[in-house]
């Protein structure tokens, strides 16, 4: 199978071919530097998935990853970026990544990746290996505060676990599909700070008191 490789560095790319190897897969590599309409060659390359260099304040990594999800929409997509942060984390899947990973991981942390995600899933690093350098999250921000940055379909989602229902039921209800609710949930995990359902349907709890709170003392 081919895998796709978009990034500014051929170095880089040779690397990525290596870990191909163990996947029996072949890397096609285009270099950012030249190739801005991706379009065309993504096409050609008919990949199984997409490593592609990204930083979300790159305006030009945007347009090309847009581009590449219109062209190929069903191929996943694997960001390497230089600081995994939270915020990092957020604005990939927001964009329709299906993983993220450090430009500096190892050779297995990568084909793991790719693995996961060929196979369907998401991969995202461990919340212990985030960078706690977001510039939207403080280290005491309040369970109420993350609430307010999460968006309307996250609070369904997140209401809807905490009810104990299942990943099917769950998409039952929302009317999407099961892909979808996983990735909601791997983003939703990593913003609020937890590790399982469990977690998360207490973090819920507490984030609803919170708010309770906040009412009182505002009447």
């Amino acid at each position: 199978m081919n895998i796709l490789v978009i990034d500014s560095l051929p170095l880089f790319a040779a690397g990525v071919s290596n870990v191909l190897n163990a996947l029996d897969a072949q890397g096609v590599f285009i270099d950012t530097h030249y190739a801005v309409q991706i379009g065309p060659a993504c096409r050609q390359a008919e990949p199984r998935a997409v490593v592609m260099e990204w930083s979300a304040q790159d305006d030009d990594a945007r347009q090309r990853l847009s581009e590449l999800k219109a062209v190929l929409p069903e191929v996943p997509v694997l960001l390497t970026v230089q600081a995994v942060g939270r915020h990092v984390v957020g604005d990939a899947l927001r964009f329709g990544a299906a993983g993220v990973v450090d430009r500096q991981a190892t050779a297995d942390v990568l084909l793991e990746a790719l693995q996961r995600i060929t196979s369907g899933a998401v991969y995202l690093p461990p919340i212990s290996n985030l960078s706690p350098d977001d510039p939207r999250q403080s280290p005491g921000e309040s369970p109420a505060e993350l609430w307010r940055r999460l968006t309307p379909r996250q609070h369904e989602v997140l209401q809807l676990l905490a009810e104990g229902k299942s990943n099917k039921q769950i998409c039952r209800v929302l009317n999407v599909a099961e892909g979808t609710i996983k990735n909601h949930l791997y983003a939703l995990f990593r913003q609020i700070g937890v590790n399982n359902r469990t977690e998360a349907a207490l973090w819920l709890s507490r984030c609803k008191a919170s708010l309770v709170r906040l009412q009182m003392c505002a009447m």
